[in-house]
């Protein structure tokens, strides 16, 4: 029985390491190590990375506040994780709310030498913005985002990949003149120049792309249609991730009134460690599916409590969500 101390075994992730030819090389192959890959010419270097894996954190909310200690140790331990991993994920995706409550510039003082860990060991790290963020603080210790955003403004970015790109939207509503002690409205929405960008983005795309934000795709809209309903009808459009609601829960998006026949996963990502389901996720694209798969450690409402006194539910709860296996996007 795993217990609420947070350390449950990491589960899932290696049988879709296995797969493959070069997965079956590697038996009689020993594992290069990073730091003797690093010194490797050419092409050699390379093998620490597999640019088909990507990594998925969403709702760290590792602040300052004494309430995030338990938040803060298992955003440590995932950096780790991902550090170990053999090959390396080639990029990082961090869907919203780093901060712990109201974006605090201390919340981000914590995890910005954490995330410098993970581009010191060269992973792309992409980080999305949630209702508890604030862009004016999130900027002062990533001025590089802003550079790099394709909607002035805001935090949009496109992470590709071989066969697969990832659009990060920012679902955060409105500006930063909400006072400090103010964690913002809990919905989200997406500014009038995302809308514009990703109609034009989309209207030219043939490679599939899985769209990405904090909030559901039902909160978000589209003029007047909700993204839920009008990712139906882009035929590049694979499915939509998202975090906010703390679970690992797969979803279809459809609707027969507007878009007959038609189905998309919604994927929502686990906590990466304030409550509800605690873990990450991480994502093998191939060259016609993405297969995310869940890295559960724990389950606990509304913060972990001594094994004594967990109740059964949680384990219950837990063992359900390691055994709903894998959300599988199909690239159309």
């Amino acid at each position: 029985m795993n217990t609420g101390d947070g350390n449950g075994v990491a589960i899932g992730r290696r049988g879709f390491l296995g797969l493959g030819a070069a997965a079956a090389a590697s038996v009689f192959m020993p594992v290069l190590k990073a730091d003797i890959c690093a010194d490797l010419p050419g092409d050699a270097s390379s093998a620490r990375f597999d640019d088909n894996l990507v990594a998925f954190l969403a709702d760290i909310h590792a602040g300052a506040d004494k309430k995030c200690s338990v938040a803060r140790r298992k955003f440590k331990e995932t950096v780790d994780e991902i550090l170990a991993m053999r090959p390396l994920p080639r990029n990082v995706l961090v869907f919203g709310d780093i901060a712990y409550r109201c974006g605090l510039g201390e919340d981000y003082d914590f995890s910005r030498p954490l995330f410098r860990k993970l581009e010191d060991a060269g992973i792309a790290v992409t980080i999305g913005m949630g209702n508890h963020d604030r862009r004016s603080e999130y900027a002062k210790r990533w001025p590089e985002a802003a550079a790099k955003s394709l909607v002035p403004g805001r935090y949009v970015h496109l992470v590709e990949t071989p066969h697969l790109d990832f659009l990060m939207l920012d679902s955060l509503q409105g500006a930063d003149e909400r006072p400090l002690d103010d964690m913002g409205p809990d919905g989200g929405a997406l500014s009038t120049e995302q809308q514009e960008f990703l109609r034009e983005f989309l209207a030219k795309r043939t490679k599939p792309v899985i769209l990405c934000a904090h909030h559901k795709a039902a909160e978000l809209k589209i003029g007047n249609t909700p993204l839920s309903t009008w990712l139906l009808a882009e035929d590049c459009v694979a499915g939509y991730i998202h975090g906010h609601n703390h679970r690992w829960r797969r979803d279809w998006n459809r609707d027969e009134r507007k878009v007959p026949h038609r189905a998309k996963h919604e994927l929502c990502l686990p906590s990466n460690g304030l409550w509800g389901d605690i873990g990450y996720a991480t994502c093998r694209v191939s060259a016609d599916r993405a297969v995310v798969e869940p890295v559960l450690k724990d389950f606990w409402i509304p913060r972990p409590v001594p094994s004594a006194e967990r109740p059964p539910e949680w384990d219950d709860i837990l063992a359900e969500g390691r055994a709903s296996g894998p959300c599988v996007f199909r690239l159309i």
